[in-house]
């Protein structure tokens, strides 16, 4: 009897102290010319491609199929159109040093690779302000003061100042402010 089989077709292997088994000779015949034989008529590979020709059939023919599909294809293009210009924005940060010059005619500006949406600036002594693109006015604040900045909005770039003073206009002299903008997708 074999101890041991080949990997692939599991025929038998037989060791020097094996006993040999006419049966066994027999049965790894059987295999070897079942193989042949369905290579040779081209059984295996006929079966196949009759198998995927039917499939494919199957497919061409189903009109259920054929209207999912196209249904498929109208919403994709839909959601597609609906998307165009949402969620694209791009994050810009940048930072500046302030001049400690305020008012109309001493304005801060900032120029941005892409035209500004919405603008955060903060400090690390806690003055910040938020501009959204299309207000004429927003106000700078320190732990809940509040003054007014007059804002200009011109293509990638915006300018604002404070009439009362380079703190609320976030233009101290020396002060690193730091700006994050949500800018449009070009």
């Amino acid at each position: 009897m074999a101890s041991n089989y080949t990997s692939s077709y599991k025929l038998n292997q037989w060791a020097a102290s094996d006993r040999v088994l006419r049966t066994e000779f027999n049965a790894d015949n059987a295999k070897i010319d079942a193989a042949l034989s369905a290579l040779d008529s081209g059984k295996a590979d006929a079966s196949a491609l009759s198998s995927l020709q039917t499939t494919v059939n199957s497919l061409k023919t189903s009109k259920a199929d054929q209207s999912a599909l196209e249904a498929l294809k109208t919403t994709v293009n839909q959601q597609g159109t609906a998307l165009t210009g949402k969620g694209n924005c791009k994050i810009h940060t940048a930072s500046y040093t302030g001049t400690g010059v305020y008012g109309k005619d001493n304005q801060t500006s900032l120029a941005f690779p892409a035209v500004p949406e919405i603008v955060f600036i903060t400090s690390s002594d806690g003055y910040q302000a938020t501009f959204i693109r299309g207000a004429t006015l927003t106000h700078s604040s320190n732990g809940g003061t509040g003054n007014p900045l007059a804002v200009t909005w011109t293509g990638k770039s915006m300018k604002w100042y404070n009439h009362m003073s380079h703190i609320a206009q976030l233009n101290m002299a020396g002060t690193q402010y730091f700006v994050v903008a949500l800018l449009k997708a070009d």
